[in-house]
This record gives C-alpha cells, structure tokens and sequence, in this order.
C-alpha cells in the first residue's frame, strides 16, 4: 500500500470501529520468526532479485562472528525501498537505498565514524544527529540487530526507521536483512520513543520492537510511543510494548491530635468568698475547641454556686446549699456542718471521622503525557470532645451575727477541655498508566503484522490512617472543707463551730473522636493505544493485547481504590486503508 493511499483514509474520534473490535481477541507474533519463516516457505528471503536466497553461512552466527559473502546481484531497478522481502534492486549492497540512509550497529559501530556501509555508527541517536546536523539529505536509517539501550528516542526530523539489518563487519559493505530472528530493540525509559512535530513529510517505522521501562517514579506512567502534533506517522511491522505502571503515592497517616488542658484548681474553704478554678480549654485546628467550665465559688453564711457549663452543652455541678446550725439546751454553743458542692459532668467523647472514598477514573492527558488524577478522598476530621462541667462550690452555714467568723465553702474545680479531632488520614495516590501508543493531534497509520501491548497499570497508593483524637483534660480538684471556730466579742460566752462544704470536682473533658481513613487510590490504567483528536488508517488492524489495570490501593479498615481499567483502546476509531 502506497503511503498516498494510506492517509487517505482518516481515524474519526470516537467510539472503536467494528474492523477494530474484530481482531483485539487474536493472538500475534511475539517476535520476527513468523515473518522469517514465512519469507523462507515463500522462497523470497534474500538480498538479491532473482530469488536465490543467498548463502545462509551466517545464519550459525546472528552477532556476526561467521562472514556471510555478497550473493550475485542483478540489477532490476535504480530505485530501492526497504521491503518484506529484503530485495536488493539496485545491488549496491543492502535492501534500500544506501547512500540514501545512515547505519547503526548496536555492537561494532563506532558513533566517531561516519554512518556509512562499511563505517556505521553505534547508536541510534548518533544516526538521528547526522540526519539533522550533517545536511546529506538522507533520511533513511537502516538498524542492525541488537538492542540499543538508549534513554528516550525523540524524533524531530523526517525520518524512516527500518530494522532487521545485520552487518558482516569492518570492511564489507554487504548488509542482510531478516536472515535471523534476532530483533531490532529500541529498550528506552518512560516514554521510550517520541514523534513530535516532524512535518507533514512524514516518519516510518518499519520492523522495530519498542519497549518502555517500568515507571519508576510515584503514580508516573510507562508509555513506549508517544505520537505528537505530527502528520503521517506508518508503523509498518512494528512491536510496541509499555512498561508497568508505577505505584500510586502511599496517603500520609495523621498524627495525634491536641489533648484539651486540665481545670484549674477551686480555692480552699476558708472565710470570706473562694473562688472556682478556671475552666481547661484546647487549640484545635481546623476545628471547634471546647472549653470546661469555670467552678462555682463558695461564700459564708450563704450556698455555694453552681459549677458553669462546659462547651457546648455539659452540665456543671451544684453548689452545696446554705445549712442552718444547731444549738445546746443552754446554748453554750453551736454547731453547723455544711454540704459539699457537687462534680460537674464528664464532657462527652467527639464522634469519629468518616472513611473517605477510593479513588477511581482513567487519569488525564495533559502536556503531551498522561497524568494520574484518581486520588482516593482525604479521611474527614473527628469532632473534639465536649469541654467538662465545673464543680459546685461548697456550702457555708448559716449563723447569727454573733459568730464574728464562719467558714465559706471551697470553690468548685474547673471542668477540663475537651480533646481535639483527629484529622483525616490523606487518600492515596492512583497508579500509573501503562500506554502502549499514545497519539494526540497527530495521524497514523498502522501496517502489516504490528502488535501493541501492555505489562499493565500500577497499583493505587494505599490510603493513610486517621489522627487519633486528643485526650480531654482532667477536671480540677474542688477547694477542701474548712472549720472555724468563733465566739460573741461581748460577754456572751457562746461558742459557734462552723464546717464548710468542699468544693466539687470539675468534669473532665472528652476525648476527641478520631480521624477517618484516607481512601485507596485507584489502579492505573492499561491501554494498548490511546487517542486524543487523532486520525489515521489500519491495514489490517493491529493486534492490541491490553495487560490488566491496576489493583486499587487499600486502606486498612478502609475504603479500596477502584482497579484500573484494562482496554483495548481509548477515543480511538480505526477505519481500514483503501486497497
């Protein structure tokens, strides 16, 4: 099929057309013996016109240990391109155009040398400098087997690519093509190969194995093809091959939270009025901090105040109430034991945070890339404890004024605050994508026997553990009792005892509830091609062969991350080439 005829015949975003759907349950080659071995039966194997096969000498030596001799050549044409059957039409020495391209070998060409037949260079990124820098006008690259373990391959420049070569070293202009089984692999990082913006002119890659590395960076994708902004891209007899994804971010555990202080303190029962203590508080963030409440404070000759409330809504304690005194028959003296005041109430415990979803979605493309975007949701907060309720202050007696003293009762302890919320656990991160061919803004075309697969999308980040919620404060310790003893300052030889009443006890505070759980993140995405605004032709389809999304992240107790989609293909719409 002319390339002509191949961009005439567009891709439409939108859903996955039937000739597509159609072969995603076929299996497909693994590698080149198929084609070899096909070209064998068929009697076309060779880099001559006639048919003969040529000497298979070197085939014992795939590295090129064992010289292969040049076959006979007879001239059938001026003009060579590279095809499935390795025909060398012009007999200059190689299927294609010689001095139209530049050579790589992986493993005996030197990137100091000048690229030609019998001088190549080493690596494919030399080869791609010389068609940019050198200004030949060559745009082929013939690759010979092997692996080239280069970091991320862009392309630029009007370019095609064909691999299967094999040289027979220093010297010898003669290269084979598809005389072994040993493929032509472009063994890149993530992503491992670019086409971007290179003209309408056009790139080829024509029987190449393009494998991405394992993403290794948090939540970051492995994308062996990146297709970008460029016209007429072919793969032609193309192996393309993603990486996993890489693990999603772990959610961050919250900490403890603040505990709320302790009451102060009631004044002990002496004379004149006692004062309560004050009431514990708290500094919360993000959250409303509960108060207790100030003790009551006790006085003489009268009932102690009742404790205040803590925050919201917690009871304080009543104060001891005013007693009356009992005398003798002769009223040589008398007495009066007063009450004590009552402890506030306990501050109720916060209520504990809710879990927080899984994250889940495809992600997002974004900057020419994909991007992970299914975060599970950040735990919610808990609800601090309710500050304590101050205690009573005590009760005093009631006595005549002839008692020149009386005992007042102790102030009441303040209640304690209430403990802070424990904050939500954060949601994990989602796992990264595994993209086989990823094209935005871009037209391609696929041919021949090409297969995209994936090793399958990293697994979500687990979701983090909620804060604890802080301990409410103790309640203060209500003033003691006091005893006094007072006689009339005339001739009255009375004697009044008196007895006070202790002040209570402040509530303690509650405890804060604690923090919800971070959600999973949700598995990355495996996609053998992905598009977005992209248009192109397949002739026939390629096999696509999806690897399994990834798990959703945990979260103990919690709330999974949803698994990764595992699809075919993505806003793709392939419609077939015209014959």
């Amino acid at each position: 099929m002319s390339t002509g005829k191949a961009m005439r015949n567009l891709w439409k975003v939108g859903a996955l057309s039937a000739v597509f759907g159609a072969v995603l349950g076929m299996g497909g080659c693994s590698d080149f013996q198929a084609a070899y071995e096909g070209c064998q039966d068929a009697g076309r194997c060779g880099p001559q016109a006639s048919g003969d096969g040529g000497s298979d000498a070197g085939d014992a030596g795939d590295g090129g240990e064992v010289v292969e001799p040049e076959p006979a050549c007879e001239i059938v044409s001026a003009t060579d391109e590279p095809d499935p059957e390795a025909l060398d039409l012009n007999c200059d020495g190689v299927d294609g155009m010689a001095d139209a391209g530049y050579f790589v070998d992986p493993v005996r060409g030197k990137d100091s040398d000048d690229g030609t037949q019998r001088a190549p260079v080493q690596t494919l990124h030399k080869a791609l400098e010389l068609i940019q820098t050198a200004g030949s006008g060559r745009t082929h690259i013939y690759l010979g087997v092997g692996t080239y373990n280069e970091p991320e391959t862009v392309v630029t420049t009007p370019v095609s690519l064909h691999g299967g070569y094999r040289w027979n070293g220093p010297g010898d202009r003669y290269w084979s093509r598809f005389k072994t089984t040993t493929p032509t692999l472009v063994d890149g990082g993530t992503p491992a190969f670019t086409v971007r913006t290179a003209t309408a002119t056009g790139v080829l890659l024509d029987n190449v194995q393009i494998v991405a590395a394992d993403a290794i960076e948090v939540g970051g994708p492995s994308i062996a093809l990146r297709v970008l902004e460029q016209a007429n891209v072919r793969l032609q007899d193309v192996q393309v091959e993603a990486g996993l994804g890489g693990p999603g971010r772990p959610g961050e555990a919250a900490g403890t939270a603040a505990s709320g202080t302790d009451g102060g303190a009631g004044k002990n029962g002496g004379v004149n009025t006692r004062v309560g203590g004050e009431g514990g508080g708290a500094t919360c963030v993000g959250m409303s901090a509960y108060k207790g409440g100030p003790g009551g404070s006790g006085y003489e000759r009268k009932g102690g105040d009742p404790g205040d409330a803590g925050e919201p809504d917690t009871r304080g304690g009543d104060g001891g109430p005013q007693t009356a005194n009992t005398c003798s028959p002769t009223a040589m003296y008398c007495t009066c034991n007063s009450a004590d005041g009552l402890a506030g109430v306990r501050g109720a415990d916060g209520d504990a945070g809710s879990d927080a979803d899984g994250g889940s979605g495809p992600g997002e493309l974004r900057d020419g890339s994909w991007r992970a975007n299914q975060t599970g949701a950040n735990g919610q907060p808990g609800h601090s404890g309710r500050g304590g309720g101050g205690g009573g202050g005590g009760g005093s007696c009631n006595l005549p004024p002839a008692a020149d003293q009386v005992a007042s009762g102790g102030g009441g302890g303040g209640g304690g605050g209430g403990g802070c919320g424990g904050l939500g656990g954060e949601g994990g991160g989602g796992g990264g994508a595994s993209i086989a061919v990823l094209v935005i803004d871009s037209q391609v075309a696929f041919e021949g026997s090409t297969i995209l697969r994936t090793r399958g999308g990293g697994a979500g980040g687990p979701g983090g553990e909620g804060g604890v919620g802080g301990q409410g404060g103790a309640g203060g310790s209500g003033g003691t009792a006091n005893r006094v003893v007072s006689g009339d300052a005339g001739t009255n030889t009375t004697e009044y005892t008196s007895v006070s009443g202790a002040g209570g006890n402040g509530g303690p505070g509650g405890n804060g509830g604690n923090g919800g759980r971070g959600g999973g993140g949700g598995g990355g995405p495996s996609v053998a091609v992905w598009c977005q605004n992209a248009q192109g032709t397949v002739n026939p389809a390629p096999t696509l062969q999806p690897g399994l999304g990834g798990a959703g992240g945990q979260a103990v107790g919690g709330i999974a991350g949803v698994v990764g989609e595992s699809r075919a293909s993505v806003g793709c719409n392939f419609l077939p080439a015209s014959p």
